[in-house]
């Protein structure tokens, strides 16, 4: 490829990998911000009194661990469908849980940027969120090969003889 040519496709290249590269940023800021507002983020997810009070802390745990999973996965072009698929599981749980619950406008989600205060605003941000999880794991799944398309061949050492045997060339 000339080097003009990839001039020309980088800003497609870049626009392909946006939604990525947004999530990536959005799990990794928000799993630090919970790990820094631990005790906030907590009592966030005692406000929405779903959860045993025993289990809340482990809940917080957990969410922590998987947004910073999640990010990885993301990064990383193994894991991206599986951390795609994740992050459309999480952000659909938070939208549906506040959507059920309305902890008095409650939010766990941004403690540094918001306040811990949430709004009509959190759900349409985790709808777009997820939309852009679900652009990133269309994108994955299209740059995997189809098994059918796959080729297989043999290396020049060897060769497949006439009863199955392999035998060197």
């Amino acid at each position: 490829m000339e080097h003009t040519e990839r001039l020309r496709t980088l800003p497609v290249l870049f626009l392909k990998e946006l939604p990525r590269l947004i999530l990536i940023g959005l799990f990794s800021f928000a799993a630090i911000d919970k790990l820094i507002h631990f005790g906030g983020f907590a009592t966030a997810i005692r406000s929405y009194q779903v959860l045993p009070t025993w289990l809340e802390h482990y809940a917080a745990i957990f969410f922590i661990m998987a947004e910073f999973a999640i990010a990885v996965g993301l990064i990383t072009k193994r894991w991206r469908g599986a951390a795609c698929l994740a992050a459309i599981l999480l952000l659909a749980t938070f939208t549906i849980v506040y959507l059920a619950v309305n902890p008095a406008g409650v939010c766990g989600c941004w403690f540094t940027l918001t306040l811990n205060k949430g709004g009509y605003f959190h759900i349409l941000q985790n709808l777009v969120f997820i939309a852009l999880a679900i652009l990133t794991w269309m994108d994955d799944r299209s740059t995997k090969p189809d098994a059918s398309t796959v080729s297989y061949s043999t290396s020049l050492s060897t060769a497949e003889s006439d009863d199955g045997r392999l035998k060197h060339a």
